[in-house]
């Protein structure tokens, strides 16, 4: 399966830079937040949202909403670190990063999900 064409040379962080103002909801083990505006993204680590902090790269997933859908974009499933059954199963690749994999939210809301590596196992053909 070739995926150079949606490979760049980008970081979570600057790729969340970009959604600066954006609503996100941030998931995690054991967290159960409304979803926020993104307020700032730091150089080295952290983002702002609704005032807290948070390490983007230690979380589960970041969705981040009001994004238009892709023009271009592989259809792949997601294999994550942690339980989430065949919800990942058949997404659209928009993007991957240095550090990240970003997909195309199902749902009639334009949203997108951005994937730490170290929460991705693997990627397969859909």
């Amino acid at each position: 399966m070739l995926l150079t064409k949606f490979k760049r040379n980008i970081t979570l962080q600057e790729r969340l830079a970009k959604f600066t103002g954006h609503l996100v909801e941030i998931n995690g083990a054991g967290l159960g937040l409304e979803p926020g505006r993104l307020q700032h993204v730091y150089k080295n680590s952290f983002i702002r949202v609704q005032g807290e902090l948070f390490v983007p790269l230690s979380l589960q997933t970041i969705r981040v909403f009001d994004v238009k859908p892709p023009a271009v974009f592989r259809r792949v499933g997601i294999r994550t670190v942690f339980q989430s059954g065949k919800a990942f199963s058949n997404m659209k690749l928009v993007l991957i990063g240095s550090d990240f994999i970003e997909v195309q939210a199902k749902g009639k809301s334009p949203s997108r999900i951005l994937f730490p590596l170290n929460q991705v196992e693997g990627i397969f053909p859909v």
